[in-house]
């Protein structure tokens, strides 16, 4: 662009320093402003708009709590709806209190054919069937092989020694072959009667040893069990606070009075002493049907009456039983025993141990 000169008017050239014709100097010309970027422009003109944030909402984790919420709900609701009695129900009923209660049920897995208590045993080379026995418990590595000794009056004998096995087995005489019991199997179970704001079954089931000893030979197995290699064993189950669960010994005592004066009822009969002479626990046998004594318990009432028997264990077998309808709490029993038949009466004394009874 051209420039004029102020004092003469002469134009001059744009980048001219001095006039041409006058010589006066030009006034220099101020910088033209640069041109702001158009991002700047449209900063000018327009609020500043907030930045995201770089955080984001916790979506996951608000499903995964609304999830654990809903199983907490399910599992709640579940747990407070009455358990309806069923086999499984009452088996983890039934082996929570026996592992509980190790200590009160181990005796029903230890063996108490023999004096275990002793560190050795002495037996004569005559007597088959407990040198038979002693040999099996040999194999299991109970006991040392015989030594023969003399025995004075009684000649030549065979000495038995325990090893250290054996003795870490033995309990209170006995050899155990496990730390307590291990329901296998709910074989059967009265129907659930009320009784108040309670449900009672009386339950049947198997059992084997818990935490069996690694020396379990099947001998071993069938001298503790019989040949159906278990247990069996009876047991109450009460229903309360919807939940199935053993009756402790004040709960079933109480019970067992209670479901006895309400068949008494039942049946008209105003004067509980019309049916005493039968007993409670007969009555209540009755009810939910008795149970008879296993092999074991009648070998040992055997052994109680004549322990001259010991040495005939070996021929002994038990056949079955029937509860004796003028006696409800006497069982007869009919037995194989030496090669022959017999039939023998048993019932339970005050401490509830089977023992012989006379006809």
């Amino acid at each position: 662009m051209s420039r004029f000169c102020t004092q003469c008017g002469t134009v001059n050239e744009a980048d001219a320093r001095f006039c041409d014709a006058c010589g006066k100097p030009l006034k220099p010309r101020a910088p033209a402003p640069e041109a702001a970027p158009a991002s700047a422009a449209i900063a000018l003109d327009t609020p500043p708009i907030p930045a995201l944030s770089s955080r984001r909402l916790p979506w996951p984790w608000l499903g995964g709590g609304a999830a654990l919420l809903l199983l907490l709900g399910a599992a709640a609701w579940y747990w407070l709806q009455p358990q309806e009695p069923s086999k499984e129900v009452f088996m983890t009923a039934i082996n929570q209190h026996l592992a509980q209660h190790d200590a009160d049920y181990r005796r029903r897995v230890c063996l108490r054919n023999l004096p275990y208590g002793r560190q050795s045993l002495v037996v004569s080379p005559f007597d088959q069937a407990s040198n038979a026995w002693l040999v099996e418990l040999v194999r299991a590595g109970l006991y040392a092989a015989p030594q023969k000794i003399s025995n004075g009056f009684f000649g030549e004998q065979l000495e038995y020694q325990q090893t250290d096995l054996a003795r870490s087995a033995v309990v209170d005489g006995r050899l155990c072959v496990g730390t307590g019991v291990e329901a296998v199997a709910i074989t059967q179970w009265s129907p659930p009667q009320p009784m108040g704001e309670l449900l009672v079954s009386q339950v049947r089931y198997d059992f084997q040893p818990r935490q069996p000893v690694a020396w379990l030979t099947p001998a071993i197995r069938r001298e503790l069990f019989g040949e159906a290699g278990k247990g069996e064993a009876r047991i109450m189950l009460l229903r309360k606070d919807g939940r199935w669960q053993v009756a402790d010994d004040g709960e079933r005592q109480a019970l067992e009075a209670a479901v006895f004066m309400q068949a008494l009822a039942k049946e008209g009969i105003e004067r509980a002493g019309e049916q005493a002479s039968t007993g409670l626990k007969a009555w209540f046998g009755r009810l939910f049907g008795p149970a008879e004594p296993s092999a074991d318990d009648i070998w040992q009432a055997l052994l109680a009456f004549s322990p001259l028997l010991a040495s005939q264990q070996q021929g002994y077998a038990k056949q079955d039983c029937a509860v004796l309808e003028s006696q409800p709490d006497t069982f007869s029993c009919r037995i194989r025993i030496d090669g022959g038949s017999e039939r023998v009466l048993l019932s339970k004394n005050g401490d509830g141990v089977w023992q012989l009874r006379l006809p």
